[in-house]
């Protein structure tokens, strides 16, 4: 009897491995090479000023996070927005501003990490005389990413 179970045990064993094998070996890693995704200009109703999205990943196919480069020329910005699942910027070129609501506009530079907690209502974009790109990765959050809103006046800009 023991022999039977230790028998049975082991078929059971190998056939869930030979399925989890099967599992790990059916997925495959993709690569989304430089180029195959267009550039957009960010629409007027979400920026002021001119601002370039390249988007990385995200989408249908992508439940958990999304992210683009954002590519702003000087004294562009987003509008007022906040994420449900938070945001990272990861600025790559350039001098921008970033502010939440209720405080001070604080300079990024090239290397700086921003982490934006869910629900934060700020804006960002590039300084008033250089340009700035920035990675932007957002989560999702009940099946969004984000909650855009009004635009940033003139006089916010200028702080």
């Amino acid at each position: 009897m023991k022999r039977a179970l230790t028998t049975a045990l082991l078929i059971a064993l190998s056939t869930s491995a030979g399925v989890w094998a099967e599992e790990k070996t059916a997925a495959q890693m993709t690569i989304q090479r430089n180029g195959e995704q267009a550039s957009m200009t960010g629409p007027e109703q979400l920026f002021t000023g001119a601002a370039r999205i390249d988007p990385l990943f995200g989408g249908e196919h992508q439940k958990n996070a999304s992210a683009a480069y954002v590519t702003f020329e000087p004294g562009a910005r987003s509008n007022w927005h906040t994420h449900p699942g938070g945001q990272f910027l990861v600025v790559t070129s350039g001098v921008g501003w970033v502010q939440q609501e209720g405080r001070n506009i604080e300079v990024i530079k090239p290397g700086d990490l921003v982490w934006t907690p869910p629900g934060v209502r700020h804006w960002h974009g590039a300084s008033d005389s250089v340009g700035m790109t920035h990675m932007a990765i957002q989560f999702y959050a009940e099946g969004e990413v984000v909650d855009w809103q009004e635009a940033v006046t003139d006089a916010q800009y200028q702080h």
